[in-house]
C-alpha cells in the first residue's frame, strides 16, 4: 500500500507539472502533443487506483 501511495503521488505531482507547463508556456506542437498523451495516460492511472481504494473502503464499510 506504501508503494501504492508513492506511485500516486508521484504521478499527481506529475500531472500537475504537465498542467502547468502547458497553461504558462508557449509550446511547440510535437511536445505538447507529448504532454497531453502523458497526462491522458496518468489521469487514467490515477482515476484507476482511486476507483479501487473506493472500492475498499466500500468493502471495509460492510
Amino acid at each position: 500500500m506504501a508503494e501504492e501511495k508513492i506511485d500516486f503521488e508521484k504521478s499527481l505531482k506529475r500531472l500537475e507539472e504537465i498542467v502547468s507547463k502547458v497553461e504558462s508556456e508557449i509550446l511547440p506542437l510535437d511536445e505538447s502533443l507529448k504532454l497531453y498523451e502523458e497526462g491522458k495516460k496518468l489521469i487514467a492511472s490515477l482515476e484507476k487506483t482511486l476507483k479501487e481504494a473506493e472500492r475498499k473502503v466500500e468493502e471495509l464499510q460492510k
